[in-house]
């Protein structure tokens, strides 16, 4: 089947598409970031353009040809499994990258009345005529807005499709806008997700040293820096992310010597600043990090907190391998952990975490079997790898 016919530039031009009300609900389709924001102001513009009965918003195909999200007006939503064998399908595979699909140009009305679909889901909805506007990802279809017309009623004429056409480079960018969006926020509630997971302090502080981000050791270490152990083992540690003193003084220093290097006309490399209270076990690692894809924008300070008593190689990273086996134990098992680490006595961790020496032994007992190691020596080898 051929594909519909398309105008000639310049064949017919439409007012309505310069109208003041029209070009201010373009404009706010446009700002929309979510996919039901995207359809509320789909529902204003439309009525004042394609007149149809009803209307419908679909976003993204899964494998059996049902959407992952669906906005209706004036439309009943059928079973999933009533959609198979949709007659516009055949034609949408020979043909990806069509702005806009009319059905009547893709299956003959008579030849249409005869096929299963229309019993099984035009007769049972009302509705025999549909226009779609076309959003595409390659040879995937992204998404559509389809108009429908009841059975027995006027079918989308030229001057429709030619303004769906027009329709379609703004429908096709805001909806690719908004699931870029709503990728990267999912992207990014994933990582942090699986960054409060690590036994590491982590924190992000934006150039005026305020906190952008951080995990739930970083908010537990910024506690016992400020306050005391004592006394930070009875707060919330999402509430206590309160950077210490020491730190926002080492912020402020790393930033002026920042810009006098830019204004010496030199590009300042990253350097690890490193802030220590050895006789109360704090300590932070501190890198100024300047955003590579966008001058414009101000550099962000990375903290890795800890708040352990140190060792020698106090301020060697921990290993990727290090972590991996510190996410097997509990949070009472890590501080045990990374104290037995340093080379502390079952006393001396007993003494600064304030419980018996027995639940200390308890809990070592209980960290060499998630570790999956014989004794003492073996678990420091391996933390410490």
């Amino acid at each position: 089947m051929a594909a519909p016919a398309r105008p000639r530039a310049g064949a017919l031009t439409f007012p309505v598409l310069n109208s003041p009300t029209l070009v201010k609900h373009l404009l706010r389709l446009h700002e929309a970031l979510t996919a039901f924001d995207m359809w509320a102001c789909l529902r204003l513009l439309l009525p004042d353009t394609l007149n149809s009965a009803s209307s419908c918003l679909e976003i993204g195909q899964e494998g059996d040809g049902s959407r992952h999200k669906v906005y209706r007006h004036a439309h009943p939503t059928p079973p999933p499994e009533w959609w198979r064998g949709h007659p516009a399908g055949p034609w949408l595979e020979k043909h990806p990258g069509a702005p806009v699909c009319r059905l009547s140009d893709v299956v003959p009305p008579k030849l249409l009345r005869k096929s299963p679909f229309y019993e099984r889901v035009m007769v049972r909805e009302g509705w025999d005529r549909r226009l779609s506007i076309l959003s595409w990802r390659g040879r995937s279809l992204q998404g559509a807005l389809h108009f429908y017309n009841r059975i027995g009623g006027r079918d989308f004429n030229s001057r429709d499709v030619w303004l769906a056409e027009a329709l379609q480079p703004h429908f096709h960018v805001a909806l690719s806008r908004v699931l870029a969006h709503e990728e990267g926020v999912l992207r990014a509630e994933q990582l942090a997700a699986m960054i409060e997971e690590v036994p590491i302090g982590l924190m992000l502080l934006d150039w005026d040293a305020r906190p952008l981000w951080g995990n739930g050791e970083a908010a537990y270490a910024c506690a016992v820096w400020n306050f005391g152990e004592r006394r930070a083992s009875a707060l919330k540690t999402p509430s206590a992310l309160v950077v210490p003193p020491a730190l926002l003084k080492t912020v402020a220093d790393m930033r002026l010597k920042w810009e006098q290097s830019r204004k010496r006309g030199r590009e300042p490399a990253p350097k690890a600043c490193i802030v220590s209270e050895h006789d109360r076990g704090l300590h932070a690692q501190i890198v100024l990090r300047q955003p590579a894809t966008s001058p414009l924008l101000r550099p962000t300070f990375q903290v890795q907190l800890d708040y352990r008593r140190p060792r020698g190689d106090r301020n060697r990273p921990v290993s990727p391998g290090t972590v991996a086996l510190l996410a097997r134990l509990s949070n009472r098992e890590v501080e045990v952990a990374m104290r037995m680490r340093e080379g502390l006595t079952n006393n001396e961790i007993a003494a600064e975490l304030r419980r018996s020496p027995l639940t200390i032994k308890t809990q070592l007992a209980a960290i060499f079997g998630k570790l999956d190691v014989n004794g003492r020596i073996r678990a420091v080898a391996l933390l410490n790898r």
